[in-house]
């Protein structure tokens, strides 16, 4: 039998997956995915974290117990420093291969290497290389396996930006693009583990394709897009998932086919906390509408549709008052 890793379905996979898949298959490794997020995946992360955790990081805890009984050789838990120059990921995610190790009794040897590229795009490849050769494979083969990941985490990105639904983009398919007739279009900010995650954002995205609106998110805006919003900043943002969640936001400020904007946001995240009143700022200076939406392990849906529903009511109004004014104009 070959060598089989547990990957916790959380957090970073919802960035960087393919990526991970990739590279593990090129080595001919079975990976272990746990099952998406439950009820019971949810309640024993809560109950592992410590308190003032933020909740992704919570559910995280639940998908990595839940491996315990996989029969995985390892659990891969990256340490992620940085992945682009002069930036850092959240500090929580760099002492994770400990704090899994500590608070999950029982767990597997965990599978870990260091991905820091804040001063250098190549760290990226010694880091797999790195974990290569903890397996045990040959440098020509890590080699390989590197380039398949590199391009199947391109065609990944590519796909979001085109578009593309979250589960179709991750599995590196291109679906055909569904007719859309939405009257509105609202973009929904916020760190893809939490808008990904159905049960834990409460899906929040269905519910607003249920109601007939269009949601685009930060993964549907390209990197040289996101950047030239950000020029307009007097000093640059250091916290990646930040940057992008901002940058995005002000592009969606400028589009005249968004109607308004959604800040999905994690209780107990510092930056959230910032970039949520940067964007609400900029949403004000430019007349967009703005609602923001904090989530913990205490957040009713129902509370949660009773806002969605009247945010929806007044944009519909707006709508219909614009074209009115357009109309006789």
């Amino acid at each position: 039998m070959g060598i089989r890793v547990g990957v916790p379905r959380g957090l970073l996979y919802f960035y960087y997956y393919p990526l991970w898949e990739k590279f593990f298959q090129a080595l001919g490794v079975e990976l272990i995915l746990s099952t998406p997020t439950s009820r019971p995946v949810f309640n024993r992360g809560v109950v592992l974290a410590s308190d003032e955790t933020c909740l992704p990081v919570k559910v995280f805890f639940g998908h990595a117990e839940s491996l315990k009984d996989k029969q995985a050789d390892y659990i891969f838990l990256p340490r992620m420093v940085s992945m682009e120059k002069q930036t850092y990921l959240c500090p929580k995610l760099l002492g994770f291969p400990e704090v899994v190790t500590a608070l999950v009794p029982g767990i597997p040897p965990i599978l870990t290497a260091n991905f820091n590229q804040r001063k250098n795009p190549k760290e990226l490849d010694r880091a797999l290389f790195d974990l290569g050769e903890q397996l045990g494979f040959s440098s020509w083969e890590i080699r390989q396996a590197i380039k398949l990941a590199r391009e199947a985490q391109d065609e990944f990105e590519r796909l979001l930006q085109d578009g593309q639904e979250f589960e179709m983009a991750i599995k590196g398919r291109a679906g055909e693009h569904p007719a859309d007739d939405s009257v509105l279009k609202i973009a929904v900010l916020g760190h893809a583990y939490l808008l990904y995650d159905a049960f834990t954002s409460l899906d929040i995205k269905g519910k607003l394709n249920k109601f007939g609106v269009k949601v685009v998110t930060p993964e549907n805006v390209s990197p040289e897009v996101i950047e030239s919003h950000l020029k307009t900043l007097p000093k640059q943002m250091f916290w990646s998932h930040s940057k992008k969640i901002y940058g995005a936001g002000l592009s969606f400020i400028h589009d005249p086919e968004t109607h308004g904007l959604i800040h999905l946001s994690c209780f107990g995240c510092g930056p959230d906390s910032m970039i949520g009143d940067m964007v609400e700022r900029a949403c004000r200076q430019s007349g967009k509408p703005f609602m923001m939406l904090t989530l913990d392990e205490h957040t009713g849906e129902a509370g949660l549709v009773t806002r969605l529903e009247a945010y929806i009511d007044m944009l519909r109004r707006r709508v219909e008052v614009e074209d009115n004014l357009s109309a006789h104009g």
